[in-house]
């Protein structure tokens, strides 16, 4: 008895639904990407050979000329150091106590703190590229000379903000020791003896590395 002889016929795929489905994932990862603000003070960091991942710390930069900045993690973590810092230091500091809620609406939005407190009021009110200016040639960093410290007290006011963050410092790998010991003598005098120093893993893209 013969075979019977099946015709053959070629596979149609239909494409539509998975073109749908990725120029919706396409849509979704621009939608919900949050792309890396431009730092106002650039930080070359030195290298390491150990990597460890910092969860939402408080950094302090060092740039070149041994100037520190501070940097928290949220906009509430920034709005609550605010609040702790006029509660402690209102009376030495009247003008945290002038502040419109405009102004504090402001403040959360600053990704690197490095103004003295006596200027917050006057920065607070320049529009954004009036501030992208003044980071420019203007801003120098938070005082730490012992005369007028204010990393300290700032420092005391974001840990109480969230007490379980990391401090980590951010140090140039050209930038003075002197700078660096001025920081680390100021986290001493807020008891703070464990923290981390961020550099970037050797022969890999800049992360962050173990304390």
């Amino acid at each position: 008895m013969p075979k019977v002889k099946v015709p053959r016929k070629s596979t149609s795929v239909d494409m539509t639904a998975m073109c749908d489905v990725a120029f919706l994932l396409l849509t979704f990862f621009i939608l919900t990407s949050k792309f890396r603000p431009d730092q106002p003070v650039v930080i070359d960091l030195p290298t390491a050979r150990s990597q460890t991942k910092i969860e939402g710390p408080i950094t302090i930069s060092v740039d070149r000329d041994g100037h520190a900045y501070l940097s928290l993690a949220t906009s509430e973590e920034r709005l609550s150091a605010l609040e702790n810092l006029t509660e402690r230091y209102g009376e030495q500091y009247p003008m945290l106590k002038t502040l419109t809620p405009a102004q504090k609406a402001q403040f959360s939005l600053i990704e690197m703190l490095g103004t003295p407190i006596e200027q917050l009021p006057q920065v607070l009110n320049l529009t954004g590229p009036q501030y992208k200016e003044y980071q420019k040639t203007q801003m120098k960093g938070i005082p730490t000379d012992s005369a007028t410290n204010q990393l300290g007290p700032w420092l005391l006011s974001s840990r109480l903000a969230n007490p379980k963050a990391r401090v980590a410092i951010k140090g140039d790998k050209f930038s003075s020791v002197s700078g660096v010991q001025r920081v680390i003598e100021i986290f001493k005098q807020n008891d703070l003896y464990k923290f981390n120093l961020i550099t970037s893993l050797e022969g890999a893209e800049p992360a962050p590395a173990a304390e």
